[in-house]
């Protein structure tokens, strides 16, 4: 049974995402006790952030669909994606569409092979490999969360992208993002979270978007 603040930030979650169904908020209600159970074996994710974990890492990651839709035909690679943020909450909201989900630490990918197995999360696999290692061409959509600098995650991301209107990278960033959206030269489309979610949390908290086609 889920504590008392948690029923409180899943509640969060649903005010913004209404269309989950039960079965998706039984899977969002698992990933407590899930990261709880392996954070104590290893550092997941932040030990101060556990108890936040609906609202700095779940509601985080599902805050790209406030501005950007998947559909059932895509194919999505979460580079870096650490303990399965934001590829793990973002495949809950949208079941029928492919994600891969790559780390270079392969006790975190052990991780969120247990966590997606867990959760029953068929369209989503996660790879113990590197972003350099990934097909060219492959993939709709690169996501990204506080893993490098915007012209890394572009160099990374842009030969796997399939080259049509409308796909590109779309990353998680946080305070000060001018001179790294200066250095990168590659024009993101950028949105304020805290325009969408009025938490302070959300406060210097961005969504980039760079399209392929640019």
């Amino acid at each position: 049974m889920a504590k008392p603040h948690i029923e409180e930030q899943l509640q969060l979650i649903i005010s913004f995402f209404p269309q989950l169904s039960d079965t998706q908020i039984q899977q969002l209600q698992a990933l407590y006790d899930l990261y709880h159970f392996w954070n104590q074996r290893i550092n997941v994710i932040s030990r101060k952030d556990l108890d936040g974990l609906y609202e700095r890492h779940v509601l985080h990651s599902l805050s790209i669909a406030l501005f950007y839709r998947f559909t059932a035909h895509q194919y999505i690679v979460d580079i870096g994606t650490g303990g399965g943020f934001p590829g793990i909450p973002l495949a809950i909201l949208f079941p029928e569409t492919h994600f891969l989900l790559i780390d270079a630490i392969g006790k975190k990918i052990r991780v969120v092979q247990d966590v997606i197995h867990q959760i029953k999360l068929t369209q989503v696999e996660a790879k113990h490999m590197r972003a350099e290692q990934l097909p060219a061409h492959r993939f709709h959509f690169a996501l990204s969360r506080a893993v490098a600098p915007l012209n890394q995650l572009w160099k990374w991301a842009k030969p796997t992208l399939l080259p049509a209107s409308g796909n590109g990278l779309i990353c998680l960033k946080g305070g000060d993002i001018t001179q790294e959206v200066e250095a990168c030269g590659c024009h993101p489309h950028i949105h304020l979270l805290h325009s969408a979610i009025k938490r302070d949390y959300f406060q210097e908290k961005y969504v980039l978007f760079v399209p392929i086609s640019h």
